[in-house]
Protein backbone atom coordinates (compact mmCIF):
# COMPACT_ATOMS: atom_id res chain seq x y z
CA UNK A 1 0.00 0.00 0.00
CA UNK A 2 1.46 3.40 -0.99
CA UNK A 3 1.94 6.18 1.65
CA UNK A 4 -0.46 8.18 -0.02
CA UNK A 5 -3.20 5.98 0.22
CA UNK A 6 -2.75 5.45 3.99
CA UNK A 7 -2.22 8.86 4.09
CA UNK A 8 -5.85 9.30 2.94
CA UNK A 9 -7.29 6.56 5.01
CA UNK A 10 -6.00 8.34 8.52
CA UNK A 11 -6.91 11.53 6.95
CA UNK A 12 -10.88 9.95 6.81
CA UNK A 13 -10.72 8.50 10.43
CA UNK A 14 -9.49 11.70 12.13
CA UNK A 15 -12.37 13.35 10.42
CA UNK A 16 -14.96 10.94 11.21
CA UNK A 17 -13.57 10.98 14.92
CA UNK A 18 -13.98 15.09 14.92
CA UNK A 19 -17.45 14.32 13.46
CA UNK A 20 -18.58 12.24 16.20
CA UNK A 21 -17.25 13.88 18.67
CA UNK A 22 -18.28 17.69 18.04
CA UNK A 23 -21.32 17.62 15.87
CA UNK A 24 -24.18 16.91 17.91
CA UNK A 25 -26.62 13.82 16.44
CA UNK A 26 -30.09 15.16 15.57
CA UNK A 27 -32.98 13.73 18.38
CA UNK A 28 -34.13 10.38 17.04
CA UNK A 29 -38.20 11.26 18.55
CA UNK A 30 -40.19 13.72 20.38
CA UNK A 31 -38.40 12.52 24.11
CA UNK A 32 -35.80 15.26 25.20
CA UNK A 33 -31.97 13.19 24.96
CA UNK A 34 -29.99 12.48 28.06
CA UNK A 35 -27.80 16.07 27.53
CA UNK A 36 -30.84 18.12 27.09
CA UNK A 37 -32.16 16.59 30.12
CA UNK A 38 -28.97 17.14 32.20
CA UNK A 39 -28.53 20.66 30.68
CA UNK A 40 -32.03 21.37 31.81
CA UNK A 41 -31.92 19.83 35.28
CA UNK A 42 -28.64 22.26 35.57
CA UNK A 43 -30.89 25.68 34.48
CA UNK A 44 -33.29 24.55 36.82
CA UNK A 45 -30.65 23.99 39.74
CA UNK A 46 -29.14 27.56 39.09
CA UNK A 47 -32.97 29.28 39.66
CA UNK A 48 -33.30 27.70 42.44
CA UNK A 49 -33.20 29.27 45.64
CA UNK A 50 -31.27 27.78 48.92
CA UNK A 51 -33.76 27.87 52.09
CA UNK A 52 -32.30 30.13 54.38
CA UNK A 53 -30.86 28.03 57.60
CA UNK A 54 -30.92 29.27 60.79
CA UNK A 55 -27.92 30.71 62.51
CA UNK A 56 -25.69 27.81 64.41
CA UNK A 57 -26.20 27.99 68.14
CA UNK A 58 -22.80 28.20 70.00
CA UNK A 59 -21.64 25.61 72.11
CA UNK A 60 -20.92 26.74 75.21
CA UNK A 61 -16.88 26.47 75.93
CA UNK A 62 -16.80 23.84 79.19
CA UNK A 63 -15.59 26.48 82.00
CA UNK A 64 -12.50 26.23 83.63
CA UNK A 65 -12.84 27.25 87.34
CA UNK A 66 -10.07 28.46 88.25
CA UNK A 67 -9.99 29.38 92.11
CA UNK A 68 -7.99 32.62 93.52
CA UNK A 69 -4.80 32.47 94.90
CA UNK A 70 -4.53 33.00 98.53
CA UNK A 71 -2.13 36.11 99.53
CA UNK A 72 0.67 35.15 102.25
CA UNK A 73 2.09 38.24 103.24
CA UNK A 74 6.09 37.53 103.49
CA UNK A 75 6.99 40.63 104.90
CA UNK A 76 4.41 41.81 108.01
CA UNK A 77 5.80 44.47 110.27
CA UNK A 78 8.64 44.99 107.54
CA UNK A 79 7.85 48.99 109.09
CA UNK A 80 7.57 48.40 112.22
CA UNK A 81 9.87 50.67 114.56
CA UNK A 82 12.60 48.82 117.43
CA UNK A 83 12.88 50.26 120.99
CA UNK A 84 16.01 49.09 122.16
CA UNK A 85 16.43 49.31 125.36
CA UNK A 86 19.47 51.32 126.76
CA UNK A 87 21.30 47.80 128.26
CA UNK A 88 19.78 45.90 125.69
CA UNK A 89 21.93 43.14 124.20
CA UNK A 90 21.71 41.31 120.75
CA UNK A 91 22.83 38.59 118.92
CA UNK A 92 22.64 37.69 114.93
CA UNK A 93 23.59 35.03 112.82
CA UNK A 94 23.62 33.92 108.92
CA UNK A 95 20.87 31.80 107.69
CA UNK A 96 22.11 29.29 105.32
CA UNK A 97 21.31 25.57 103.52
CA UNK A 98 17.42 23.86 103.36
CA UNK A 99 14.75 24.66 105.19
CA UNK A 100 15.53 22.22 108.50
CA UNK A 101 18.93 23.24 108.55
CA UNK A 102 17.70 27.01 109.00
CA UNK A 103 14.74 25.03 111.72
CA UNK A 104 18.12 23.61 113.36
CA UNK A 105 19.72 27.14 113.67
CA UNK A 106 16.69 28.55 114.82
CA UNK A 107 16.40 26.39 117.76
CA UNK A 108 20.20 26.80 118.50
CA UNK A 109 20.07 30.72 118.16
CA UNK A 110 16.95 30.88 120.86
CA UNK A 111 19.39 28.89 123.00
CA UNK A 112 22.21 31.13 123.11
CA UNK A 113 19.59 34.48 123.17
CA UNK A 114 18.47 32.95 126.54
CA UNK A 115 21.83 32.07 127.94
CA UNK A 116 23.48 35.15 127.31
CA UNK A 117 20.45 37.36 127.91
CA UNK A 118 20.16 39.12 124.61
CA UNK A 119 17.64 40.10 121.46
CA UNK A 120 17.87 37.60 119.29
CA UNK A 121 17.45 39.35 115.48
CA UNK A 122 15.45 36.75 113.18
CA UNK A 123 15.96 36.49 109.90
CA UNK A 124 13.38 34.72 107.46
CA UNK A 125 12.84 31.91 106.31
CA UNK A 126 14.75 31.09 102.92
CA UNK A 127 12.54 28.50 100.47
CA UNK A 128 14.66 28.24 97.54
CA UNK A 129 15.41 25.54 94.52
CA UNK A 130 19.02 27.06 94.45
CA UNK A 131 19.94 25.90 98.43
CA UNK A 132 22.64 27.76 99.65
CA UNK A 133 25.09 25.96 101.22
CA UNK A 134 27.23 26.93 104.46
CA UNK A 135 30.17 29.23 103.67
CA UNK A 136 32.83 31.18 105.34
CA UNK A 137 31.10 34.36 107.74
CA UNK A 138 32.16 36.91 104.74
CA UNK A 139 31.22 34.87 101.73
CA UNK A 140 27.71 34.07 103.29
CA UNK A 141 27.17 37.62 103.67
CA UNK A 142 27.66 38.90 100.44
CA UNK A 143 25.36 35.75 99.05
CA UNK A 144 23.04 36.91 101.44
CA UNK A 145 22.99 40.83 100.91
CA UNK A 146 22.60 39.36 97.47
CA UNK A 147 19.64 37.20 97.83
CA UNK A 148 17.38 40.08 97.27
CA UNK A 149 14.40 41.08 94.72
CA UNK A 150 14.64 44.78 95.09
CA UNK A 151 13.91 46.69 91.68
CA UNK A 152 12.79 43.14 90.32
CA UNK A 153 9.20 44.02 90.93
CA UNK A 154 8.05 43.55 87.32
CA UNK A 155 9.05 40.10 86.77
CA UNK A 156 6.37 38.98 88.56
CA UNK A 157 4.19 40.28 85.80
CA UNK A 158 5.72 38.41 82.80
CA UNK A 159 3.82 35.76 81.53
CA UNK A 160 4.59 32.32 81.92
CA UNK A 161 4.64 32.05 77.86
CA UNK A 162 6.96 34.79 77.50
CA UNK A 163 10.49 34.98 77.89
CA UNK A 164 12.58 36.03 80.78
CA UNK A 165 14.79 38.78 80.56
CA UNK A 166 18.03 37.82 82.21
CA UNK A 167 17.41 39.44 85.34
CA UNK A 168 14.62 37.73 86.09
CA UNK A 169 16.02 34.25 85.38
CA UNK A 170 16.12 33.19 88.82
CA UNK A 171 13.13 35.40 90.15
CA UNK A 172 11.02 32.45 90.84
CA UNK A 173 13.84 29.94 92.58
CA UNK A 174 13.15 31.21 95.81
CA UNK A 175 11.14 33.31 98.52
CA UNK A 176 10.90 33.99 101.91
CA UNK A 177 8.59 34.09 104.68
CA UNK A 178 8.68 35.08 108.61
CA UNK A 179 8.86 31.98 111.11
CA UNK A 180 5.60 33.10 112.18
CA UNK A 181 4.21 30.97 108.78
CA UNK A 182 4.89 27.87 110.23
CA UNK A 183 4.99 27.99 114.24
CA UNK A 184 3.26 30.05 116.77
CA UNK A 185 6.20 32.74 117.72
CA UNK A 186 4.59 33.36 120.96
CA UNK A 187 6.04 30.46 122.42
CA UNK A 188 9.16 31.50 121.75
CA UNK A 189 8.75 34.77 123.46
CA UNK A 190 8.56 33.58 126.48
CA UNK A 191 12.41 32.61 126.55
CA UNK A 192 13.88 35.30 124.23
CA UNK A 193 13.91 38.30 123.26
CA UNK A 194 13.68 38.44 119.71
CA UNK A 195 12.86 41.30 116.47
CA UNK A 196 11.93 39.88 112.87
CA UNK A 197 14.25 41.75 110.35
CA UNK A 198 14.19 41.10 106.42
CA UNK A 199 17.47 42.93 105.82
CA UNK A 200 20.63 41.16 106.92
CA UNK A 201 22.75 44.14 106.40
CA UNK A 202 24.84 45.74 108.96
CA UNK A 203 23.88 48.98 107.29
CA UNK A 204 19.84 48.07 108.66
CA UNK A 205 21.76 47.12 112.48
CA UNK A 206 23.31 50.76 112.57
CA UNK A 207 20.21 52.90 111.22
CA UNK A 208 17.66 50.44 113.54
CA UNK A 209 19.99 49.87 116.94
CA UNK A 210 21.58 53.03 116.83
CA UNK A 211 24.98 51.45 116.52
CA UNK A 212 28.55 51.97 114.94
CA UNK A 213 30.69 49.19 113.54
CA UNK A 214 33.17 49.14 116.86
CA UNK A 215 29.82 47.60 118.99
CA UNK A 216 29.49 44.44 117.29
CA UNK A 217 31.59 41.52 117.77
CA UNK A 218 32.16 39.14 114.87
CA UNK A 219 32.57 34.94 115.60
CA UNK A 220 33.45 34.52 112.15
CA UNK A 221 33.75 30.57 111.35
CA UNK A 222 35.74 29.16 109.49
CA UNK A 223 34.48 25.89 109.19
CA UNK A 224 31.06 24.66 109.22
CA UNK A 225 31.37 23.06 112.31
CA UNK A 226 33.88 25.50 114.63
CA UNK A 227 32.65 25.29 118.15
CA UNK A 228 30.10 23.62 120.16
CA UNK A 229 28.78 25.18 123.59
CA UNK A 230 28.69 23.90 126.98
CA UNK A 231 26.15 25.43 129.78
CA UNK A 232 27.73 22.94 132.11
CA UNK A 233 31.11 23.67 132.47
CA UNK A 234 31.72 19.79 133.96
CA UNK A 235 30.27 18.47 130.78
CA UNK A 236 32.02 15.61 129.91
CA UNK A 237 30.32 15.31 126.52
CA UNK A 238 33.04 15.19 123.56
CA UNK A 239 32.93 17.96 121.17
CA UNK A 240 32.49 14.89 118.62
CA UNK A 241 32.20 16.53 115.16
CA UNK A 242 33.36 20.27 116.30
CA UNK A 243 35.90 21.74 116.20
CA UNK A 244 36.12 23.35 119.42
CA UNK A 245 34.53 23.66 122.83
CA UNK A 246 33.67 26.84 124.30
CA UNK A 247 32.09 27.41 128.07
CA UNK A 248 28.82 29.84 127.78
CA UNK A 249 30.59 31.76 129.82
CA UNK A 250 33.07 33.26 126.90
CA UNK A 251 30.23 34.75 125.29
CA UNK A 252 28.37 35.71 128.39
CA UNK A 253 31.26 38.27 129.10
CA UNK A 254 31.81 39.66 125.67
CA UNK A 255 30.66 43.38 126.54
CA UNK A 256 29.77 44.37 122.40
CA UNK A 257 26.16 45.40 122.05
CA UNK A 258 25.94 43.06 118.86
CA UNK A 259 27.24 39.52 119.33
CA UNK A 260 27.30 38.39 115.52
CA UNK A 261 27.69 34.71 114.47
CA UNK A 262 27.68 33.32 110.87
CA UNK A 263 26.85 29.64 111.04
CA UNK A 264 25.18 28.31 114.03
CA UNK A 265 23.90 24.92 112.33
CA UNK A 266 24.75 21.86 113.92
CA UNK A 267 21.98 19.39 115.85
CA UNK A 268 23.18 19.49 119.98
CA UNK A 269 25.70 22.52 118.87
CA UNK A 270 24.21 24.71 121.96
CA UNK A 271 24.04 22.10 124.89
CA UNK A 272 21.50 21.39 127.17
CA UNK A 273 22.28 19.62 129.71
CA UNK A 274 21.56 21.45 132.76
CA UNK A 275 18.20 20.89 134.50
CA UNK A 276 16.52 24.07 134.06
CA UNK A 277 18.40 24.30 130.27
CA UNK A 278 16.87 20.97 129.22
CA UNK A 279 13.23 21.89 130.44
CA UNK A 280 14.08 25.21 128.08
CA UNK A 281 14.78 23.25 125.49
CA UNK A 282 11.97 20.83 125.69
CA UNK A 283 9.91 23.86 125.81
CA UNK A 284 11.15 25.40 122.70
CA UNK A 285 10.84 21.90 121.05
CA UNK A 286 7.59 21.57 121.45
CA UNK A 287 6.87 25.05 120.01
CA UNK A 288 8.95 23.95 117.36
CA UNK A 289 5.66 22.08 115.77
CA UNK A 290 4.36 23.18 112.47
CA UNK A 291 0.96 25.05 113.26
CA UNK A 292 0.31 26.28 110.02
CA UNK A 293 -3.45 26.23 109.33
CA UNK A 294 -2.95 24.94 105.58
CA UNK A 295 -1.20 22.10 106.39
CA UNK A 296 -2.69 20.73 108.97
CA UNK A 297 -5.89 20.71 106.98
CA UNK A 298 -3.87 19.06 104.42
CA UNK A 299 -2.46 16.56 106.68
CA UNK A 300 -5.64 16.01 108.97
CA UNK A 301 -8.23 14.89 105.91
CA UNK A 302 -5.08 12.36 104.55
CA UNK A 303 -4.56 10.86 108.28
CA UNK A 304 -8.12 10.29 108.23
CA UNK A 305 -8.52 8.42 105.11
CA UNK A 306 -5.79 6.03 106.46
CA UNK A 307 -6.41 5.04 109.83
CA UNK A 308 -6.16 7.96 111.99
CA UNK A 309 -3.69 9.17 114.39
CA UNK A 310 -2.11 6.05 115.50
CA UNK A 311 -3.55 3.81 112.90
CA UNK A 312 -1.06 3.35 110.47
CA UNK A 313 2.96 2.86 110.12
CA UNK A 314 4.76 5.88 108.80
CA UNK A 315 7.97 6.10 106.70
CA UNK A 316 10.22 8.86 105.53
CA UNK A 317 12.49 7.54 102.64
CA UNK A 318 14.72 10.67 101.42
CA UNK A 319 16.94 9.45 98.21
CA UNK A 320 16.68 12.26 95.75
CA UNK A 321 20.35 13.70 96.42
CA UNK A 322 23.39 13.28 97.50
CA UNK A 323 24.38 10.52 99.94
CA UNK A 324 21.06 9.81 99.99
CA UNK A 325 20.73 9.41 96.39
CA UNK A 326 24.15 7.39 96.18
CA UNK A 327 22.38 4.86 99.48
CA UNK A 328 18.84 4.59 98.03
CA UNK A 329 18.44 1.00 97.81
CA UNK A 330 20.30 0.28 100.91
CA UNK A 331 17.75 2.78 102.81
CA UNK A 332 14.65 1.10 101.18
CA UNK A 333 15.81 -2.69 101.25
CA UNK A 334 16.42 -1.63 105.52
CA UNK A 335 12.97 0.08 105.52
CA UNK A 336 11.70 -3.08 103.57
CA UNK A 337 12.90 -5.14 106.33
CA UNK A 338 12.18 -3.38 109.11
CA UNK A 339 8.32 -3.76 108.14
CA UNK A 340 9.06 -7.38 107.32
CA UNK A 341 10.39 -7.56 110.78
CA UNK A 342 7.66 -5.94 112.91
CA UNK A 343 4.41 -6.39 111.14
CA UNK A 344 4.48 -9.99 109.39
CA UNK A 345 5.56 -13.35 110.39
CA UNK A 346 7.11 -14.52 107.58
CA UNK A 347 10.20 -16.96 107.48
CA UNK A 348 13.78 -16.24 105.91
CA UNK A 349 12.80 -18.71 102.81
CA UNK A 350 9.71 -16.85 101.97
CA UNK A 351 11.41 -13.24 102.75
CA UNK A 352 13.73 -14.06 99.88
CA UNK A 353 10.62 -15.74 97.28
CA UNK A 354 9.53 -11.88 97.86
CA UNK A 355 12.67 -9.53 97.99
CA UNK A 356 14.67 -11.36 94.99
CA UNK A 357 16.42 -8.12 94.28
CA UNK A 358 18.40 -7.91 97.94
CA UNK A 359 21.79 -8.39 96.92
CA UNK A 360 21.60 -5.87 94.38
CA UNK A 361 20.03 -3.62 96.71
CA UNK A 362 22.66 -3.47 99.19
CA UNK A 363 24.99 -2.13 97.07
CA UNK A 364 25.78 1.84 96.83
CA UNK A 365 25.07 3.65 93.43
CA UNK A 366 28.81 4.59 92.98
CA UNK A 367 28.15 6.32 89.56
CA UNK A 368 25.97 8.32 91.46
CA UNK A 369 28.67 11.23 92.65
CA UNK A 370 30.47 10.84 89.58
CA UNK A 371 27.46 12.45 87.68
CA UNK A 372 26.30 14.85 89.83
CA UNK A 373 29.94 16.18 89.93
CA UNK A 374 30.26 16.03 85.92
CA UNK A 375 26.70 17.89 85.63
CA UNK A 376 27.51 20.62 88.06
CA UNK A 377 31.28 20.91 86.42
CA UNK A 378 33.19 20.13 89.24
CA UNK A 379 35.05 17.22 90.56
CA UNK A 380 34.65 14.87 93.22
CA UNK A 381 37.37 16.40 95.73
CA UNK A 382 35.38 19.82 95.35
CA UNK A 383 35.94 21.48 98.98
CA UNK A 384 33.11 22.39 101.06
CA UNK A 385 32.76 26.11 100.41
CA UNK A 386 31.24 25.54 97.06
CA UNK A 387 28.21 26.56 94.51
CA UNK A 388 24.65 25.55 95.24
CA UNK A 389 23.20 22.02 94.46
CA UNK A 390 20.03 22.64 92.66
CA UNK A 391 17.12 20.59 94.02
CA UNK A 392 14.60 20.16 91.32
CA UNK A 393 11.08 21.61 92.38
CA UNK A 394 8.37 21.46 89.96
CA UNK A 395 6.60 24.88 88.48
CA UNK A 396 3.58 25.57 90.17
CA UNK A 397 1.73 25.38 86.92
CA UNK A 398 3.33 21.90 86.68
CA UNK A 399 2.81 20.72 89.98
CA UNK A 400 -1.03 21.52 89.15
CA UNK A 401 -1.50 19.66 85.65
CA UNK A 402 0.56 16.64 87.53
CA UNK A 403 -2.21 16.53 90.88
CA UNK A 404 -4.90 16.60 87.97
CA UNK A 405 -3.48 13.56 86.09
CA UNK A 406 -3.02 11.26 89.81
CA UNK A 407 -6.02 8.79 89.62
CA UNK A 408 -6.50 8.22 93.45
CA UNK A 409 -5.84 4.70 94.35
CA UNK A 410 -8.63 2.62 95.78
CA UNK A 411 -7.69 -0.10 97.75
CA UNK A 412 -9.58 -2.71 99.96
CA UNK A 413 -7.27 -4.12 102.14
CA UNK A 414 -9.54 -6.67 103.99
CA UNK A 415 -9.87 -8.56 100.55
CA UNK A 416 -6.49 -9.48 100.84
CA UNK A 417 -5.29 -13.11 101.65
CA UNK A 418 -1.77 -12.53 102.81
CA UNK A 419 -0.56 -15.03 105.77
CA UNK A 420 -1.50 -12.92 108.67
CA UNK A 421 -3.11 -9.43 109.76
CA UNK A 422 0.65 -7.74 109.41
CA UNK A 423 -0.20 -7.45 105.83
CA UNK A 424 -3.01 -5.64 106.14
CA UNK A 425 -0.97 -2.78 108.15
CA UNK A 426 -1.63 0.16 106.71
CA UNK A 427 1.46 2.32 105.89
CA UNK A 428 2.06 5.77 104.55
CA UNK A 429 5.15 6.62 102.12
CA UNK A 430 6.59 9.90 102.65
CA UNK A 431 9.55 10.06 99.99
CA UNK A 432 11.36 13.16 97.87
CA UNK A 433 11.25 10.29 94.79
CA UNK A 434 8.48 11.58 91.94
CA UNK A 435 5.65 9.33 91.27
CA UNK A 436 6.70 6.48 93.47
CA UNK A 437 3.67 4.05 92.53
CA UNK A 438 5.67 3.61 89.45
CA UNK A 439 8.91 4.06 91.19
CA UNK A 440 10.74 0.62 90.83
CA UNK A 441 13.12 1.01 93.46
CA UNK A 442 9.86 0.90 95.43
CA UNK A 443 8.26 -2.43 94.07
CA UNK A 444 8.87 -4.96 96.70
CA UNK A 445 7.42 -2.33 98.87
CA UNK A 446 3.95 -2.12 97.11
CA UNK A 447 4.22 -6.19 96.14
CA UNK A 448 4.28 -7.45 99.78
CA UNK A 449 2.44 -4.91 101.92
CA UNK A 450 -1.16 -4.22 99.81
CA UNK A 451 -1.98 -1.24 101.68
CA UNK A 452 0.59 1.75 100.83
CA UNK A 453 -0.78 4.62 101.08
CA UNK A 454 1.15 7.98 99.23
CA UNK A 455 0.36 11.58 98.78
CA UNK A 456 -0.25 11.57 95.59
CA UNK A 457 -3.44 9.09 96.38
CA UNK A 458 -4.99 11.91 97.77
CA UNK A 459 -4.77 14.88 95.33
CA UNK A 460 -7.74 16.98 97.24
CA UNK A 461 -5.82 17.52 100.09
CA UNK A 462 -3.44 19.62 98.17
CA UNK A 463 -6.48 22.22 96.93
CA UNK A 464 -5.52 25.08 99.20
CA UNK A 465 -1.90 24.48 99.14
CA UNK A 466 -0.99 24.90 95.26
CA UNK A 467 -2.92 28.12 95.67
CA UNK A 468 -0.91 30.01 98.27
CA UNK A 469 1.03 32.98 96.80
CA UNK A 470 3.56 35.27 98.08
CA UNK A 471 1.90 38.70 98.33
CA UNK A 472 5.24 40.76 97.38
CA UNK A 473 7.28 38.40 94.69
CA UNK A 474 3.96 36.19 93.18
CA UNK A 475 5.69 33.15 94.11
CA UNK A 476 3.88 30.21 94.67
CA UNK A 477 5.08 28.24 97.90
CA UNK A 478 2.93 24.61 97.09
CA UNK A 479 6.60 23.01 96.22
CA UNK A 480 8.00 24.14 99.45
CA UNK A 481 4.97 22.78 101.57
CA UNK A 482 3.68 18.95 99.97
CA UNK A 483 7.01 17.77 101.44
CA UNK A 484 6.11 19.08 104.70
CA UNK A 485 2.42 17.75 104.03
CA UNK A 486 4.12 14.73 103.25
CA UNK A 487 5.82 14.31 106.52
CA UNK A 488 3.42 15.75 109.13
CA UNK A 489 1.53 12.70 107.60
CA UNK A 490 3.90 10.24 108.53
CA UNK A 491 4.57 11.66 111.84
CA UNK A 492 0.84 10.44 112.66
CA UNK A 493 1.43 6.92 112.42
CA UNK A 494 1.76 4.70 115.55
CA UNK A 495 5.44 4.02 114.26
CA UNK A 496 7.74 6.06 112.55
CA UNK A 497 10.97 4.58 110.22
CA UNK A 498 13.18 7.17 108.88
CA UNK A 499 15.76 7.69 106.91
CA UNK A 500 19.33 7.77 108.34
CA UNK A 501 21.18 11.14 108.77
CA UNK A 502 18.15 12.96 107.43
CA UNK A 503 17.41 16.40 109.12
CA UNK A 504 14.26 15.97 107.78
CA UNK A 505 13.50 12.90 109.38
CA UNK A 506 15.54 13.65 112.45
CA UNK A 507 12.61 16.49 112.81
CA UNK A 508 9.68 14.34 112.24
CA UNK A 509 11.30 11.21 114.81
CA UNK A 510 12.42 13.95 117.57
CA UNK A 511 9.73 16.66 117.00
CA UNK A 512 6.86 15.57 115.63
CA UNK A 513 6.24 12.18 115.88
CA UNK A 514 6.12 11.98 119.68
CA UNK A 515 4.19 15.23 119.77
CA UNK A 516 1.77 13.99 117.58
CA UNK A 517 1.11 11.09 119.13
CA UNK A 518 1.13 12.30 122.16
CA UNK A 519 4.30 11.95 124.25
CA UNK A 520 6.85 13.93 125.01
CA UNK A 521 9.93 15.06 122.35
CA UNK A 522 13.06 13.42 122.42
CA UNK A 523 16.15 15.54 123.54
CA UNK A 524 19.60 14.22 124.52
CA UNK A 525 20.11 13.37 127.57
CA UNK A 526 20.85 15.31 130.89
CA UNK A 527 24.08 15.07 132.52
CA UNK A 528 27.43 15.19 132.77
CA UNK A 529 28.77 11.83 131.63
CA UNK A 530 28.01 12.68 127.93
CA UNK A 531 25.31 11.63 125.58
CA UNK A 532 24.99 10.44 122.00
CA UNK A 533 23.91 13.06 119.34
Amino acid sequence: MSRRRIALIVGSVVALIYILTFIPSSPSSTEPSQVDSQNEAMRHANEIIPPKMPAPVPVPAQKVIKKDPIPIVGTPDLNKAIEVGEDEKFLAYLPHSGFHNQRIELENAFLLANYLNRTLLLPPVYLWSLAMPWLRFDKCYERLLLQSKRGLGHCKNIPSSFPSPPECLNYETWTSVPWSFFYTMSGFEQHARFYQRYDLSLEWMYENLHIKSKDIHFEKDITPFDFRVYDDPDSKTPVGRFKNRIDVTTFQAIPEKVLHFGSVFGSYRILAQTEEHAELHRSLRNNMIFRNEYLLRATDYVVSKIGGVKGFAGLHIRIGDGLFARKKTITIDDMYHELVNQFTDLTKEEVEKLDYTHMDDRLEDEEYEVKRYRWQGKKPDTPAEQEPVVVQHPPDEELQRTLQQIVPIKMDCAKHQGKTAGFLTPIFLATDAPKPRQNPLFRKLFDTFPCVFVLDDFKDALDELVRLQVVEDGVHLASYLVPMVDAMIAAHGHTFLGTKDSTFSSYIERYLHPVYIGEEVKLMGVGRKGAQT
